[in-house]
Order: C-alpha cells, then sequence, then structure tokens
C-alpha cells in the first residue's frame, strides 16, 4: 500500500471533534492493486475521490461550500475535472447530499444513486429515516462530528435534499446504480446494495484491492463501528453478514478516519442504545 503526504491544504479539526476517540480524520490517499482512494474530511461528512488512470468518482459531497474543496483536490492530484465521470451519492440524507447536485453541474456529470433512491425521487415508495428512538446516536454523532453549524451555502436549496419529504430536485443527469453495478471507467469498482442504516444505502467495493467505501453504513468515531442509526435493523443485520463475508482491508466510512486491517469488518463495534 501506498500513503501519499498530507494534502498543502488544510484539514478542519473543530474542537468538538477532540471528544470522539478516534479523532478527526485527516486528507488521505491509499492505494493498493491499481485503485486508489482519496479521503477528503468535508463539513458535515468525508467525501471520497476514486481514481482511475483516466477516470474520477466523487463519492458524497454534504454541503455546496465543499464544492470549492473538491475542486482544490482534483488541482491538487493533478486531475481535470473533465476526467470525473460521475457523483455518487452513498445515500440520500443531508449530510452526505447537500453539495451533489452543485458539484454535479459545475462538473457537467451525472448523479448516481442507489436504486430506491432513485425510484424515491422518481415518485417511487419514499425512504425511510431514523426516528427519535435514535436521538442519543444522532446528537452525539453530531457531536463527534465537531457541531458543524449550517453553512449559508446550502440555504435555500440545501434542505431540499436529504431530508424528509424532501423533493430532491436534482439538475443534473440522474442514474440509478443497482447491486452489482460497475462505475464507468474505474474498473474494478463494484456497486453493493447496503439497506439499513438507510433504505437506499450503497457501498462500492473494490475486491482486487480490498477496498470498501461505505458511507454510512459504517462510521469511525468510537475506533471503528457498524452505524447505530437504521430505518431498518433486520436489513442492517443481513448487510452485515454479507459484508462481513468480503475479502475487506481498508474501510472508507462516511464518517470518522479510515479503517485499515485484516478481518476489519469482524472487529467493528456495535453501539448498544444507551451509547451516542
Amino acid at each position: 500500500m501506498d500513503l501519499f503526504p498530507p494534502a498543502p491544504f488544510p484539514t478542519a479539526r473543530p474542537w468538538a471533534a477532540r471528544l470522539s476517540p478516534a479523532g478527526a480524520p485527516d486528507v488521505r490517499v491509499v492505494s493498493r492493486a491499481g485503485a486508489t482512494v482519496v479521503a477528503l474530511p468535508n463539513r458535515y461528512s468525508v467525501t471520497y475521490l476514486l481514481l482511475a488512470p483516466r477516470a474520477v468518482a466523487v463519492v458524497d459531497v454534504g454541503s455546496n461550500a465543499d464544492v470549492p474543496r473538491v475542486l482544490e483536490a482534483l488541482r491538487w492530484l493533478g486531475r481535470s475535472p473533465s476526467e470525473v465521470r460521475v457523483v455518487v451519492a452513498s445515500h440520500l440524507h443531508c449530510d452526505h447530499v447537500m453539495g451533489i447536485d452543485a458539484l454535479a453541474r459545475e462538473l457537467e456529470t451525472p448523479v448516481a444513486v442507489g436504486r430506491a433512491a432513485f425510484d424515491a425521487i422518481r415518485g417511487g415508495p419514499p425512504l425511510r429515516f431514523p426516528d427519535h428512538r435514535d436521538a442519543l446516536h444522532l446528537v452525539g454523532g453530531w457531536v463527534y462530528q465537531g457541531l458543524p453549524s449550517p453553512s449559508r451555502s446550502d440555504w435555500p436549496d440545501g434542505p431540499r435534499f436529504g431530508f424528509p419529504n424532501a423533493p430532491n430536485p436534482f439538475q443534473a443527469e440522474l442514474r440509478s446504480l443497482k447491486d452489482g453495478a460497475r462505475i464507468d471507467g474505474l474498473p474494478g469498482w463494484t456497486v453493493l446494495e447496503t439497506p439499513g442504516h438507510a433504505d437506499d444505502a450503497i457501498a462500492l467495493f473494490h475486491r482486487r484491492a480490498g477496498f470498501l467505501v461505505t458511507g454510512d453504513t459504517v462510521r469511525n468515531f468510537l475506533g471503528g463501528e457498524w452505524n447505530p442509526l437504521q430505518v431498518d435493523r433486520a436489513s442492517m443485520q443481513a448487510t452485515i453478514a454479507t459484508l462481513q463475508e468480503l475479502p475487506v482491508h481498508t474501510v472508507f466510512p462516511g464518517h470518522g478516519p479510515v479503517l485499515e486491517g485484516k478481518g476489519v469488518l469482524r472487529g467493528l463495534k456495535v453501539v448498544g442504545p444507551w451509547e451516542p
């Protein structure tokens, strides 16, 4: 595995993020077996850039304020904005998607979402959201993320994306990613449907590299844990069982630092209902 030097632009380290046992995430570039992933901590969540020789995919952009930072990262990496083939939403929660449409329109590239998200946007079954029973986990996650305040750039359009009953009015071309789909221009990357935290949750898996970009199915506030915020606990258990069978060495979580090691998924903590 090749670990590249830190990015020349700063990583935000809110004081409240120090309360997280895992600490605040850093900008990282991780490469193995021809696959490269850049972890770019942003305002509400971590954005990931998947790099191939002639193509890039961006995963999750939680705020319009993150768009300039993603463009700056592309310049630092020596990649042209025209190489970005798609901007992927791991799931339609506001902290992961409020900046996706703005970035996709800036780059003139499509937005790709999971099959359930695509159907919901097109008038199909609505997506469920965590309820009041998960309030402790929700507040705890916000604190561990660093108590991020809303960005002015996210108003007034931001709340139209990723909230309960939001219309998610993407102006960029919208595409559906089904289980087993490939990412255009990025050989080796496969889409996995991972419902549990969200009905529409997807992950991106590179078998040869052992890379798994999980969205919010996994978070790393407490040292690496399955996300306790869940809309369907039975689906989450099925997702966990499926993922634990995969040869994963490096996990890129929706929040917190990158997780690494043999059998990393089997070592993830299950958070109790009394824990944040």
